[in-house]
């Protein structure tokens, strides 16, 4: 009886250690973001016309759990996704959770059939997080 009450000790504690060390595997499951949106998107043109002012706010916000510098570019594509011009072009550099908001003012000097204003933004990580740092697999963030 003794034997099979060690038996199942030693096997419920190499179970409970094989557990534990898969349980220490999987990742953290924190997943950066960055938002990116228009403030009052109701109130956006839907004409534009040439030499008229126009003005649009738009907020970027970092939920990347690091400190990040943004690169924002404005641009006007036609209707196939063509860049025929840029209006505004910038950096903002954010803390975890930080955000900003971006007042625009634009005036379109040159002719055009249809257009629509995009933004693109691309990133620059200016620390890494804690989290990363007690990672021994590659992060693709």
């Amino acid at each position: 009886m003794e034997i099979n009450t060690k038996f199942i000790i030693i096997a419920a504690i190499t179970i409970l250690a094989i557990f534990l060390i898969a349980l220490a595997q999987i990742p953290l499951g924190i997943e950066p973001l960055t938002e990116l949106y228009f403030e009052n998107h109701t109130t956006l043109p839907k004409y534009l016309f040439l030499n008229k002012t126009y003005n649009f706010p738009f907020t970027m916000r970092n939920l990347e759990y690091q400190e990040v510098k943004y690169n924002y570019t404005l641009l006007l594509q036609n209707e196939t996704g063509e860049t025929f011009g840029e209006i505004d072009k910038g950096s903002v550099p954010l803390s975890n959770n930080g955000s900003k908001t971006i007042d625009e003012v634009f005036k379109i000097m040159q002719p055009f059939k249809r257009a629509k204003v995009s933004i693109e933004i691309t990133k620059e990580r200016l620390s890494i997080p804690e989290f990363k740092k007690k990672l021994w697999w590659p992060d693709p963030n």
